[in-house]
């Protein structure tokens, strides 16, 4: 009896207590509307707004009705890019929010640290590594993954397509969507670890990884996705989410399967690393920089704390660029006078160069633009980064909120802002070139590295990935989507997941490359 009383009166506070906490509304939440029925009651609103495949595509609807969301108890959402500043600028008293320890291991990392003094400390490590004429050292790494994806690229070129011809499904011999990734995995393994992995000349996914039980094949794109795919679901969640990960763990066994071989993976490149550095191999590239300060001084860290950055290079560094640069080869193959204008500009620069330098096309305007226009519509991160604000509240947008809730403003919504991006949903690259006021106003809303303190230290090797690869490979290819009205799709994990892409790829007819 003792036991149904238990149950019965936490039914009840389950119940009760958050129409109990709505109503009274400590926090004067209650004049913002609500994202869905469930928003101002429970966090499980947010598990209810996943079922949407890509759920913030579907925020920007609601908010063209209504600057600021409900979307949580605790939890706004602002629509409008003048709560950028508010929030992620310099200066700005939010810190990081209390779901990025739920989806911490034992050990934080540079992205989901929450102590301040600590992620500067983390931020001082890397920020050396990351800097511009520290990278363009490792630009030859970079050039050996292009070498090999055009190496393989050559083998599968088709017969150019006639005008008016259809594609035939066997001309369809390149997807694009799996060479990214591999070419991002073979590059950040390179310049993180000194490690070749092989993938783009094996055309697979597959790392040889070391097991309590052996050696054995294990996927990167599938341990690295599936952990994401299943925690996304819930982590938002905030109440619920323990509960959640321990029910996914039973109900889809392969979900802890997948976790636990991406920190395998990790793990095996890790111990490879330093058995080199104790043979007193010196070598350049990432894991060094953890290893040695830049005067060579050992920083003695922990392991867990060097797996835990090491993690997260081979997932940010990998998974976003294979993410933009699907994106922006999709968008250019689309938009083909956008596409033969590119090829014009960097035909300009190039002369008999199998791969595009980087001296050469970093400061090409119209590559630049291409680049931006295409993380401006499809940013690899569109949701919202969380932040909470201080105990004593603050103003956000003119509003004063309450201390210890949840804020954000998704890049997703912040690119398509009529007012500062005129045809927001239209790819047009010529929006970057000029140097007026609108376009000043379009660069403080642009944010698909966020900004302020916690803005991603990996953008400048993002970027100059992206330059050498898509010059070099526009630059010597042509290609054609499945159909004249094929479109790309996306799933929204964490990260904003292109689907697919099939294409028949064939050399051009440039010159300059004839005889290479």
């Amino acid at each position: 009896m003792a036991l149904w009383l238990i149950l019965a009166a936490i039914l009840v506070w389950l119940c009760v207590a958050p129409f109990a906490v709505y109503f009274y509304d400590a926090k004067r939440l209650r004049q913002y509307p609500n994202q869905n029925v469930l928003s101002g009651l429970t966090s499980l609103a947010y598990v209810y707004e996943r079922r949407n495949p890509f759920r913030t595509r579907e925020l920007r609807i609601q908010h063209e009705k209504h600057p600021i969301l409900r979307t949580g108890p605790s939890v706004l959402s602002f629509g409008s890019v003048g709560a950028i500043k508010d929030i992620y600028g310099h200066g700005s008293p939010c810190l990081k929010d209390d779901v990025y320890r739920m989806i911490t291991g034992n050990h934080p990392h540079v992205l989901n640290v929450i102590d301040k003094d600590d992620h500067s400390r983390k931020r001082r490590m890397l920020s050396n590594a990351f800097a511009t004429r520290n990278l363009e050292q490792w630009e030859f790494k970079i050039t050996d993954k292009v070498k090999k994806m055009i190496t393989q690229f050559d083998q599968r070129c088709t017969d150019p397509l006639s005008e008016g011809s259809k594609i035939s499904p066997d001309d369809l011999t390149v997807n694009f969507r799996l060479w990214s990734n591999l070419f991002t995995f073979d590059a950040i393994a390179d310049i993180a670890f000194s490690e070749c992995l092989g993938l783009l000349e094996s055309g697979t996914d597959l790392v040889q990884t070391s097991l309590s039980n052996g050696v054995k094949s294990l996927s990167l794109i599938q341990s690295l996705h599936c952990g994401g795919r299943t925690v996304s679901r819930f982590v938002g969640a905030t109440d619920w989410f323990h509960c959640l990960k321990a029910l996914a763990t039973i109900i889809s066994p392969t979900f802890r399967a997948h976790a636990d071989d991406f920190g395998n993976i990790v793990s095996t490149l890790v111990d490879k690393r330093l058995e080199k550095h104790q043979m007193d191999n010196k070598l350049s590239d990432f894991l060094g920089c953890l290893i040695e300060d830049k005067t060579g001084k050992t920083r003695s860290l922990d392991r867990g704390e060097i797996e835990a950055e090491a993690t997260i290079l081979l997932d940010a560094g990998s998974d976003t660029t294979a993410i933009a640069l699907t994106n922006v080869l999709y968008y250019l193959i689309k938009h083909p006078n956008t596409l033969n204008k590119l090829r014009e500009e960097v035909s300009d620069v190039l002369t008999d160069e199998e791969i595009a330098p980087y001296t050469k096309v970093k400061s090409l305007p119209y590559l630049k633009a291409c680049l931006d226009e295409s993380l401006r519509l499809s940013p690899p991160v569109p949701r919202g980064l969380e932040r909470k604000t201080p105990p004593q509240g603050m103003e956000i947008l003119g509003e004063q909120i309450a201390g210890n809730v949840t804020v954000s403003v998704s890049a997703y919504i912040a690119h398509r802002d009529p007012t500062l991006f005129p045809n927001p949903d239209s790819y047009m690259p010529e929006r970057w070139l000029d140097e007026s006021e609108a376009t000043k106003d379009m660069r403080a809303a642009f944010i698909p590295f966020t900004t302020g303190v916690r803005a991603c230290l990996g953008r400048n090797i993002t970027m100059m990935e992206q330059q050498i690869l898509i010059a070099t490979l526009v630059h010597r290819y042509d290609f054609a989507l499945p159909s004249h009205d094929w479109t790309l799709d996306w799933e929204e994990g964490f990260n904003l997941w292109p689907a697919q892409m099939p294409l028949k790829i064939w050399r051009r007819d440039v010159p300059k490359l004839r005889q290479v």
